[in-house]
């Protein structure tokens, strides 16, 4: 977050161009890492991005009453994600987020742990069935890798790699997400 964004995005709600290459220095480059994400071409990521900051102009001056200016811009290029998925006919994982409209947020931690939760569930979905079990087993259910093993009469070391698997691409999502904020 820049130092005095409020102030920042007050002023470039008035029309302050310098305040807005502020923002745009700042947060450009995170959106275009969010975005290589999910476009694998990047000068098609960067058009994206170059999208998200001339909607962000045009549509300045509603920036005073944005709340928080990292979910605003996460929700942006989320959705333009989604439609280049749209376009593109790809899968984009980020379809089953619930839009809500980021005022709708008591705070920026109840917007990331959304966000983490939603795709924590995607990633669950995703995943193959002994490793989906296993990790069902360790986190929701409280077991040991001991006694996920004797469970699904597997090895302890195979439980043990399913959940490294798991917690590398939760690690990724949380990455992800926390570029914004």
């Amino acid at each position: 977050m820049i130092e005095n964004e409020k102030i920042i995005l007050a002023a470039v709600a008035q029309g302050d161009e310098d305040r807005y290459k502020k923002i745009f220095d700042y947060y450009y480059p995170k959106v275009k890492v969010f975005l290589m994400q999910f476009v694998s071409n990047s000068d098609d990521a960067m058009d994206i991005a170059q999208n998200i900051f001339i909607k962000i102009w045009l549509q300045r001056s509603c920036l005073s009453e944005i709340r928080s200016f990292g979910a605003f811009l996460y929700t942006m290029t989320r959705n333009a994600a989604i439609d280049y998925g749209r376009v593109h006919k790809i899968s984009i994982p980020l379809t089953d987020v619930v839009e809500k409209s980021d005022d709708e947020y008591e705070t920026e931690n109840e917007f990331y742990a959304k966000e983490i939760e939603v795709q924590v569930a995607h990633l669950i979905k995703q995943m193959p069935d002994r490793r989906r079990k296993v990790f069902i087993l360790s986190r929701f259910e409280g077991k040991s890798n001991s006694e996920i093993a004797q469970i699904m009469g597997i090895s302890k070391k195979t439980v043990e790699n399913h959940m490294n698997l798991v917690l590398k691409e939760l690690r990724k999502i949380t990455k992800v997400i926390a570029i914004f904020f």
